[in-house]
């Protein structure tokens, strides 16, 4: 194990996650881990750009919530709107009886199936069921002052709507709320909400080693959810790229690198996606390959891939490469990370991620707890270097 690339992955995910901190697109924190990767591909000999776009930063200030005689716990949404509202709490456990429902000005709360999963914000570019579109639909057109809503998991506080084209101050509320709450339908409640929205920029930052084309890009989101310091989703990613950077920097490669750092991938819209997928995606055929990394290197577990768009020769040959790193190993189809971009317009891509990804997005990911001590260096060295032999093998 090169002890040299071990320091320098933790040079990086001590600068990322200690030092910058929280990272969601459009804040200064933001900015700095932007620059931080330019600087440090440049030094790779790499050329550098940034592809701006425009963007909100959104600063929470805290929720509080009183309902019958008593304060309930909650949590702003990202994103939301502030409020301060004294009105009644109408509680709604359907999409019919929200459709029959009169919520205008009141403070409605939403459970059973209407937060069984997330809904996709009602701009989002890449997927968005018709479903979730008829539930936003009707709470913008029934206009209540307010939404609170119970957490879609059990284990974390996960809300229902994340969305700063959502118009309609929103909370979340913990699934041991939920007896209370209906025991006190229709009670007078009082909801302060404390947040800001302001306009921002955001950039992803993607360098380039000149060769032929079709390319190979590897990508990485930079961003975080506001709150978390966001070790695992995706400080070790950023690592891994950088880390590929130096190594290939003074190489000598026959096709095009394109090394991508993304950014808002936690962002209710992913502008920088967006904007890559329109720009640089254009021409699909450039590329041969899109390789995405988020999420590996967690201590209790192994590096996971999944592959989309893959011919059965290709995926024989990246199979027998991976046959020499018995720490990595194929996994389900991961479908929510950045690799879609370029699986969307039928390129081959790989997912790297953790062999655990599903029960970490359930406990860990996007919240508080996504710390450093969750990560082994050594296990992204051992992804660093499996995806250097392939790309000097593809």
């Amino acid at each position: 194990m090169p002890e040299e690339m071990v320091r320098e992955i933790e040079r990086h995910l001590r600068k990322l996650v200690l030092e910058i901190g929280p990272r969601p697109t459009g804040s200064v924190n933001n900015q700095n881990a932007a620059l931080y990767i330019a600087e440090e591909l440049e030094k790779s000999q790499l050329s550098v750009e940034f592809q701006s776009f425009d963007c909100i930063n959104w600063e929470p200030g805290g929720a509080t919530f009183f309902l019958g005689g008593r304060k309930v716990a909650i949590k702003e949404a990202d994103y939301t709107l502030p409020c301060r509202l004294e009105a009644a709490v109408n509680c709604i456990g359907s999409v019919e009886q929200l459709e029959r429902s009169i919520i205008k000005g009141e403070i409605v709360f939403l459970f059973g199936n209407l937060t069984e999963e997330p809904l996709m914000p009602k701009n989002f570019p890449f997927w968005n069921p018709p479903e979730h579109q008829r539930i936003i639909r009707l709470l913008e057109e029934k206009a209540p002052g307010a939404i609170l809503f119970l957490s879609c998991s059990r284990k974390a506080m996960v809300p229902l709507i994340e969305d700063g084209d959502f118009s309609i101050p929103c909370a979340v509320v913990p699934a041991a709320e939920l007896d209370f709450l209906q025991q006190n339908n229709q009670s007078p409640g009082r909801l302060e909400i404390k947040a800001f929205r302001k306009k921002a920029k955001g950039a992803n930052v993607i360098a380039r080693k000149a060769g032929k084309t079709p390319r190979i890009a590897i990508s990485a989101h930079l961003d975080t959810k506001p709150f978390t310091p966001g070790a695992l989703d995706n400080a070790v990613g950023i690592a891994s790229l950088l880390t590929l950077g130096k190594k290939l920097g003074k190489s000598r490669m026959e096709k095009e690198l394109e090394l991508v750092a993304f950014n808002g991938e936690d962002y209710f819209s992913n502008p920088g996606e967006a904007i890559f997928f329109e720009r640089n995606l254009s021409s699909p055929e450039e590329y041969m390959l899109g390789i995405n990394i988020d999420g590996i290197g967690f201590r209790n577990g192994q590096t996971g891939i999944s592959l989309f768009e893959f011919s059965p020769e290709d995926r024989a040959r990246l199979m027998e490469i991976k046959a020499g790193f018995p720490g990595i190993k194929e996994i389900e189809p991961w479908p929510q990370g950045d690799h879609m971009v370029f699986a969307l317009k039928g390129i081959p891509a790989v997912a790297m991620t953790s062999a655990e990804i599903f029960s970490l997005l359930e406990s860990i990911i996007h919240t508080t707890e996504d710390k450093l001590e969750l990560v082994d260096p050594k296990r992204i060295v051992d992804g660093v270097e499996f995806l250097q032999e392939a790309l000097n093998k593809w």
